[in-house]
């Protein structure tokens, strides 16, 4: 077997994070090019890519509870507000409506996702003891809860239809709004958020990855193929199931910690029923159960008002009256995809990419 490229020994090396040296380039250089990319794309662009880093981390939270655990979840949406709200108390200004301290970002970027994290566990004897339709009736009424402390508590989160500023990004005491001068380079405020966010995803996605393939893992699948048969090989239903919310929501609440920070500003009525439905759209289009498949859906969805707006300039209809706007027609376009894809691509753009891959790979001989 000495020589053959892509053939394990054992199963250690096959179920490393990177097993194989042709991963291991293509991740360097797509990171490279990820990182040079604030260096030569425009502000706009600069910010549709990393508001797309920050949703990929959120859909791999949902993902692990939906796509890996086989639990249905509406509230996500929820807890990505929880996240928000922690990291604008901790991290954002006092005003004479809203309270805020002011902390330093490597204390209320943990906590945001800690916070998160612990109301996923209450509703974990829930999860244990309910499943499938009933579970997401649930989590829908999660969704109002959560929209109506969100509304009412003004001095956390400035009210309905006011809002608050968002937690300040200073790491370290170095504040992000200052920019950053390295020799002759200048990193401006955009650059700098959009080389956290990919940071942060990065790290997430390597802690998905690295979670599929381990004990864990391997039991919210167990669990998502049959949570009966799971449970009769010795699969602790209750411990997994409420890890996997656990976790789910810790995502979720990095997401919203950092998102809206870069944004500056956050109004309770955005976390919502369609804001949650719209993660699980993301997910779908995607690929659910997959590591890459969020990734592709999040870079979809945030990068497709980019697309739809440069396709409308170049074709000369930007500017012209439409029956539709810009924003309805990109909601067109998207509901349009979410159908195309449960009809036609269940795996989403992960199954597209994973034929292509398959194709090359095998080529010349891909029948």
């Amino acid at each position: 077997m000495r020589g053959r490229p892509n053939l394990y020994t054992d199963y250690r090396k096959e179920s490393a994070v990177l097993p194989n040296l042709t991963q291991k380039f293509w991740f360097v250089v797509l990171l490279f090019f990820a990182f040079s990319l604030c260096l030569i794309a425009s502000d706009y662009w600069i910010l549709l890519l990393t508001t797309s880093f920050l949703i990929a981390v959120a859909a791999w939270g949902l993902n692990i509870v939906s796509g890996f655990a086989g639990q249905i979840s509406l509230a996500h949406g929820v807890f990505v507000g929880i996240g928000t709200y922690t990291a604008s108390v901790l991290g954002g200004v006092a005003t004479t409506y809203v309270i805020g301290y002011e902390l330093d970002m490597i204390i209320w970027l943990p906590l945001s996702g800690l916070s998160a994290a612990l109301i996923g566990l209450l509703i974990a004897p829930i999860s244990v003891r309910l499943k499938g339709l009933n579970l997401g009736l649930v989590t829908l009424a999660l969704v109002f809860i959560g929209s109506h402390l969100f509304s009412n508590l003004k001095f956390i989160t400035g009210g309905a239809g006011l809002g608050r500023k968002a937690a300040k990004l200073v790491l370290f005491g170095f504040d992000f709004d200052e920019g950053l001068v390295i020799g002759n380079l200048i990193l401006e405020k955009n650059q700098l958020t959009y080389i956290l966010a990919l940071f942060v995803c990065v790290l997430a996605g390597l802690g998905v990855k690295n979670l599929t393939r381990s004990k864990t893992g391997r039991a919210y699948s167990a669990i998502r193929d049959g949570d009966i048969a799971a449970e009769a090989i010795g699969i602790n239903l209750f411990k997994f199931k409420s890890s996997a919310f656990a976790l789910s929501s810790f995502y979720a609440g990095i997401t919203g910690a950092l998102m809206f920070s870069v944004s500056g500003g956050v109004e309770p009525g955005t976390f919502n029923l369609i804001y949650s439905v719209t993660f699980i759209a993301i997910v779908i289009i995607g690929g659910g159960g997959t590591v890459l498949g969020p990734l592709f859906g999040a870079l979809f969805f945030s990068l497709m008002p980019g697309a739809i707006q440069t396709a409308m300039h170049s074709f000369g209809f930007l500017g012209q009256d439409l029956a539709l706007s810009l924003g309805q027609i990109e909601r067109v376009i998207f509901g349009l995809f979410i159908i195309l894809f449960l009809i036609f691509e269940p795996r989403g753009l992960w199954g597209i990419w994973f034929r292509l891959r398959n194709y090359f790979k095998a080529w010349p001989f891909s029948y």
